[in-house]
């Protein structure tokens, strides 16, 4: 399949400010931008994947489970996120205690809602309460420092348990309607980033923080990937960061 993708330019002001972007409107403050970067938009080739199972998520950054079928109403779970993590929560952490044994403690903290608005990507709302638009820029949830400030903010006043301690900050994509025919999610293969030259850290100002993320310059070498007429039974994990910043990511 091909598509066009928005990777991060490599532009000269990068080289001595740091990337940002807010995720809110900012017109009404003189002279202030939302972000001091830019887009780099690229034709890509995402390969539809025949062979779930050859990921592995310590080497590729990303791999497929099964969860088991679960009725729920998408419109409404759109509207009601408590009826998500009610429905999902407590099966993800056994499924993922099942099949990385060596994860001592398991726990999901934040659940996001993504639902195309039909103008989408001609009409973009900044800031959307109810859900949020599929994104076309490429980019990591979190950075390995961004992960400090996500668990202190997730978990206050735990810090005695995992400060010093290694731990990953795991995705799991799951449809709400199946097939995911419209803005399936694309998935880079960690075995083809050059770290040292196309990952751009990026810190994103919400309106109550402010975390690091991890965004990428284009290099032609990725190779990218999606899983074709995902179900709402096919778990897709990928790791957004780990607290040394040393495994693999999607």
């Amino acid at each position: 399949m091909q598509t066009s993708i928005h990777y991060i330019a490599r532009t000269p002001n990068l080289d001595k400010e740091k990337a940002f972007i807010t995720d809110f409107p900012v017109d009404h403050v003189e002279g202030a931008v939302r972000q001091n970067t830019k887009a780099d938009h690229r034709q890509i080739l995402v390969n539809a994947i025949e062979q779930p199972d050859r990921f592995n998520l310590d080497e590729h950054g990303f791999c497929f489970l099964r969860g088991r079928h679960i009725n729920l109403d998408p419109e409404k779970a759109c509207r009601d996120k408590d009826s998500i993590e009610q429905a999902y929560w407590y099966e993800i952490e056994a499924i993922l205690h099942e099949q990385f044994p060596q994860y001592s403690r398991i726990e999901c903290f934040d659940t996001t809602v993504r639902k195309r608005d039909p103008d989408f990507p001609e009409v973009v709302r900044v800031y959307r309460e109810e859900h949020e638009q599929p994104s076309p820029v490429v980019h990591c949830d979190w950075s390995s420092v961004g992960s400090l400030d996500v668990l202190r903010w997730c978990f206050p006043g735990n810090e005695n348990f995992w400060e010093g301690k290694r731990f990953d900050l795991l995705n799991v994509w799951r449809p709400l309607k199946a097939p995911t025919d419209d803005w399936p999610l694309a998935l880079c293969d960690y075995t083809t980033v050059d770290t040292e030259n196309d990952v751009l850290l990026e810190d994103a100002i919400r309106r109550d923080r402010v975390e690091e993320i991890s965004s990428l310059h284009y290099n032609e070498n990725h190779r990218w990937y999606y899983l074709k007429d995902q179900g709402v039974d096919d778990l897709l994990v990928f790791r957004n960061a780990d607290s040394h910043g040393e495994k693999a990511s999607k």
